[in-house]
């Protein structure tokens, strides 16, 4: 056994490395993690005005209140590119190994590119005259949303790219020594800028050529299709569980390279059932990003939920007896890395099996629910880590059914685990009376 896990730990070391190195990996994940209290904001305030409860909503719309939530959803959810081009260029800029504010710089001009790709005129009808009408100077919403969501990743990844060739060719507007360095840094990024800006203009001019229009309608036409596919098959969301918990098991964060992925893969459609739900309509995917903590990994990786229940309910050594001390509370609250290194789940082979098996299975129980209508489908409210138990539940579903639900799940889970915790407990156990 020992040394099958040497030859595994040969193989999956060296690919988590290069995954969780990735320059482009870590500039879109540091991205959307900066963006973190924006897409929160947009969708607590969407929760609270279209919470499905008949009172509530009679009270908030009788009060005024109503209208008042929904303002913050058109300038974070509905704006979404605009934030996600910004902290992309900023986070891979970093990467790179710029400065502060080189770094800034960066996330500027790769913000002024996605908006000189945007074509201005907004064509609609008057709802009272029926009238066709079009505002020369209008910015249409699609662009700045979730649609441009794939055009801000690309542009926040190319740009800082291009940008910093300029910097380590010292291609730039060179100030006197005795110039300010922050008047010095802002002159030096002029000439890149302007590079950068014709360039985009070029991009702009040439999509305008094709059937999609625009820039950003051109790569979400290429992109959507097949990335859409790859995002709804559970068997993606699966092969994400099943790497992130096998990663952990040999004790590398599971979690960075997972979640990167998943950023790219889930973030746009998450943010399309957020907006359908605020807007009344029937929410469109199936899978989204909360589905991660609230139907996956609950309680943390490997689905710990369950050991952590095993931990407080049925512990009989002294050692595991101490361990919940510690374990219970965080596992409540989705941090799952007490019970990752105290139970152990790391190098463990016999809790490999149920960090493995256990996900997968609340999972999929979980999509089941979902495709047969016994639960809706998640609203789109981001479920982060150290979001307690059932709490995570209600903002993922907003609704009694994913409460009820999850509550399921975490029976499963506690189910799977308990065969192997009562037998490293028992192990536990002789070890203490041999001790003694």
């Amino acid at each position: 056994m020992e040394g099958f896990i040497e030859k595994l730990q040969a193989v999956l070391i060296p690919i988590s490395d290069k995954i969780s190195s990735n320059r482009i990996l870590k500039g879109i994940s540091g991205g959307f993690s900066a963006m973190l209290p924006v897409v929160m904001v947009g969708a607590i305030f969407t929760l609270l005005a279209s919470l499905n409860i008949a009172p509530y909503q009679s009270f908030i719309t009788a009060t005024g209140l109503k209208q008042f939530f929904a303002i913050p959803a058109d300038y974070t959810t509905n704006m979404i590119s605009l934030y996600a081009v910004f902290l992309i260029a900023r986070a891979e800029a970093q990467v790179l190994g710029m400065d502060d504010r080189e770094s800034i710089a960066s996330g500027a001009i790769a913000l002024m590119a996605f908006l000189i790709m945007i074509p201005l005129g907004v064509t609609g009808t008057d709802a009272e005259s029926g009238v066709s009408v079009t505002v020369a100077s209008a910015v249409n919403m699609t662009f700045l949303g979730s649609a441009g969501l794939f055009t801000a990743m690309i542009v926040g990844i190319l740009f800082p790219n291009l940008h910093n060739i300029f910097i380590k060719k010292n291609i730039g507007i060179r100030m006197p020594d005795s110039v300010p360095p922050a008047i010095s840094k802002s002159f030096s990024a002029l000439v890149p800028a302007l590079a950068l800006a014709a360039l985009a203009i070029v991009f702009r001019m040439l999509a305008g050529m094709t059937s999609y229009g625009s820039v950003t309608m051109l790569i979400y036409g290429l992109l959507k299709a097949p990335l859409t596919a790859l995002a709804a098959s559970p068997f993606t969301f699966i092969i994400l569980l099943i790497v992130c918990n096998v990663l952990w098991f040999f004790g590398i964060h599971g979690g960075m390279v997972a979640t990167s992925i998943m950023a790219a893969l889930y973030t746009e459609l998450t943010l399309e059932n957020l907006a359908a739900y605020g807007a009344g309509q029937a929410l469109p995917n199936i899978i989204i990003q909360p589905a991660w903590f609230a139907m996956g990994n609950i309680g943390g990786s490997g689905c710990a939920i369950g050991l952590c229940l095993c931990l407080a309910l049925f512990s009989r050594s002294e050692r595991y007896k101490a361990l919940k001390n510690i374990a219970v509370p965080s596992g409540i609250c989705g941090i799952s890395e007490p019970m990752v290194f105290g139970v152990p789940l790391v190098l463990n082979p016999l809790m490999l099996i149920p960090m493995i098996v256990a996900p997968i299975v609340t999972f999929l129980l979980g999509y089941a629910a979902m495709a047969i209508g016994l639960v809706p489908y998640m609203v789109g409210v981001n479920v982060s880590t150290g979001t307690p138990i059932l709490l995570s539940a209600f903002a993922a579903w907003a609704d009694w059914r994913g409460i009820l639900l999850q509550a399921i799940l975490i029976a499963v889970s506690t189910a799977i685990y308990y065969p192997f915790f009562r037998a490293v407990d028992s192990q536990a156990l002789k070890e203490e009376a041999a001790a003694e």
